[in-house]
Order: C-alpha cells, then structure tokens, then sequence
C-alpha cells in the first residue's frame, strides 16, 4: 500500500498518546482473550472424548442431595466398572474461616481411594499408614506446602456441613492431578455421625477407555425409577457443575468482555477525535493538493485500525505467552484445557481491527467533510 508510510507516521505523530491508546486496546484484548478462553475450556468439560477412565455418580437434583450407600455394591455389578469408591465433601474449617485457610476436603474409602485416583501417586508405605489408621489423612503435595504441614502433623478441622470436629494425622502426601486435595477415612465420620450410610458422590473407575458412555447410560437407568435418580457425568463435567452452581457464568463472562470492548472503544474514539482535530489544516491541505474525501477517510480509518490491532496483537499474544509459559501450574483442576488457541488468537484481532473502525468512524467522517477554506483558517 502506497499509503502504508503516511498512515505509520500519522499513528506515531504524538507517540505518547498513541501508545497509551495501544496499551489501553492491549488490556482490554488481554482480559477479552482470557475470558474467551475461559468459555471455551468450560464447554468442553461437558464433552465425552471417548478416552475416560472415570466417572462421577451424584444425585440428578443437586450436588447437595445424597444416595444410600448400598447404591455402590449395584454399580459395582456392571459391566465395564473395576472400582467404585464413595467420596463425601466435607467442607470443614481450618484454623480460621479465611481464604488462605480452604482447601477441598473430602472424606472417602481409604481402602480403594488410590485405586480409582490412578493419577495420583503416593509412596507405598504412606499409603499403608493410611489405610491402617482410621484417623490418618493424605494430602496433595501443593497443599502441604501451602499450609507447611509434614508428615505426622497433626490436623484438626472444625465440621460446618456435618456435627464431626475431626483431629487427623497426616500420614502421606501425594502428587499428580489431586495435590491441593485432602482425603480421610469415611469410617471416622460415619462412626462420629451414627452410620447414617448417605454418600455424596461414587467414583468409579473403568476397566478400559470408550465405554464411558455407555456405563454412564446404565447406571442412570438403573436408578431412574429410585428415590434418589443419579446422574453420572465425566470427572470434568462433574468439576464443571461447581461452576454451574454460580449461575450462568459463561453469560456473565461474555457480558464483561463486551462492557470492556465498549468501554475501550469509547477511549479510542476520544483519542482519535483529538488527532482528527489537531489536523484540521492538514486535512485541507491534502484536499488542496488533490487528496479526496473518501481517500481522506480510508486514511484516518486505517490509522485508527494499526493503532488498536497494535495493541490487540500485544494483549493476545501476551495473554498466550503468559498463561503458556508463566505458570505451569496455570489451569490445574477444571480448567486444565485452558489456552489462548489460534481461533482466539484470530478473533481477538479481528475485535481489535473493528474498535479501530468503529472509534475512528465519526473522526474521521467529520474530517473527510472538512472544506479547504475553513481549514486553512485555523492556520496560526
């Protein structure tokens, strides 16, 4: 484009201003690409991929409800399953009811618990302590070290959702998928609480990958008809439903990233009014010498544009060295598909070119329409 110098030296005729533009594009295309990523890692929990080794069983009405326990020896009998192990949330509090204090705790069958969480690994002797003693407790490795606790730590949680204090000794830490996690006996508070014989979830693990599906089917089936139907979805479709429980969360991402974007290209638009402004004379200089008002207004729309795709290229292409690199434990749990993938890399650019387009659009309608007499009277 033969134009392609003006318009850079146009964009870079007040270099401060400009690049604060460009930063203001870059954050607000930083937080569009991360919350566009965010949607799509969580659509794609709720996808069977054809490769699970687990699946979660809860009750179909809320994750709140629980299911007799006699439910595990009957999933048990179908065909495909190995292992199923009851899992409770236990939710009590640690020291103090302050953030830097929660983790997930969970209270489960210590005898099968590692044979289903095939991705976690535990020394053999630290699971054996495990399994002999009823108050023992296991750990993640990235939770141990948040809270500096080693093994035959003592702790003691205070029940919120259940009557049990419980007073645990630490007797393994794992690592893998789980390691913000900790696990205790189901008999400790089973005993504690009279043996009401209630389970939140079952973990259940397959013998081979691809027959998700259909176990999921069969188990639902069976219960369809009980006092506590089930609902039986993937580990990640089942991490997913905390989430949901927040409510529509990938409306009220988009809703945000949509008041950024209109909020940006309000900036923008200010940004180049004032530079449209400031060459007014310019302007009708060029008209003088044969530049065309539609030629006029290609010009300032395309400057309007390399600015803001300036910035758009620097948010997304931040956002996806920093998540990709920064971090490695970025995206652990839930969302462990996060990434800024090339169909974002794209839209984001193409975001940022419209709210060039769009902030420069009056700008440079008003310039285009500018009469070489009344410009040239702003000379001095």
């Amino acid at each position: 484009m033969k134009y392609l110098r003006l318009i850079i030296k146009n964009a870079g005729r007040n270099k401060r201003r400009t690049l604060l533009t460009i930063l203001s594009v870059s954050v607000s295309i930083f937080l569009l690409a991360t919350m566009r990523a965010a949607i799509v890692a969580l659509n794609g929990l709720n996808q069977v991929s054809g490769g699970e080794l687990r699946v979660v069983v809860r009750r179909n009405t809320s994750l709140g409800d629980s299911m007799p326990e006699a439910y595990r020896a009957k999933i048990a009998q179908i065909h495909g399953v190995s292992q199923v192990c009851p899992v409770n949330w236990f939710g009590g509090i640690y020291k103090e009811d302050k953030p830097k204090y929660f983790f997930a705790q969970f209270y489960a069958d210590a005898n099968n618990l590692f044979d289903v969480m095939t991705d976690d690994s535990i020394p053999p002797d630290q699971l054996a302590a495990f399994k002999q003693e009823r108050v023992a407790a296991v750990c993640g490795a990235k939770l141990a070290a948040q809270q500096g606790w080693k093994i035959g730590d003592v702790i003691e949680l205070k029940g919120t959702i259940y009557p049990v204090d419980p007073r645990l000794t630490l007797r393994g830490i794992f690592t893998g998928q789980g390691e913000t996690s900790l696990y205790f006996h189901r008999e400790y508070v089973e005993e504690a609480m009279g043996r009401p014989g209630q389970v939140g979830t079952f973990s259940v693990k397959l013998d081979s990958a691809g027959i998700a599906p259909q176990v999921m089917q069969e188990i639902d089936a069976m219960f369809a008809n009980s006092s506590a139907p089930t609902k039986t979805e993937t580990e990640k479709a089942f991490q997913a439903s905390f989430v949901s429980m927040l409510g529509n969360v990938s409306g009220l991402i988009t809703g945000i990233g949509l008041v950024v974007v209109f909020a940006i290209t309000l900036i923008s638009a200010n940004t180049m009014a004032l530079s449209a402004r400031e060459r007014a004379t310019e302007v009708a200089v060029m008209k003088a010498i044969g530049f065309t008002p539609a030629l006029i207004l290609m010009l300032i729309l395309l400057e309007a544009a390399v600015i803001s795709v300036a910035g758009g290229a620097l948010g997304v292409f931040g956002a996806r060295i920093l998540y990709q690199f920064a971090s490695p434990d970025f995206g652990a749990g839930f969302l462990q598909d996060f990434s800024i993938s090339p169909g974002i890399i794209i839209s984001s650019l193409a975001v940022s070119a419209l709210i060039g387009i769009v902030s420069g659009g009056i700008p440079a309608w008003g310039a285009a329409r500018i009469k070489i007499v009344d410009g040239l009277r702003r000379v001095g």
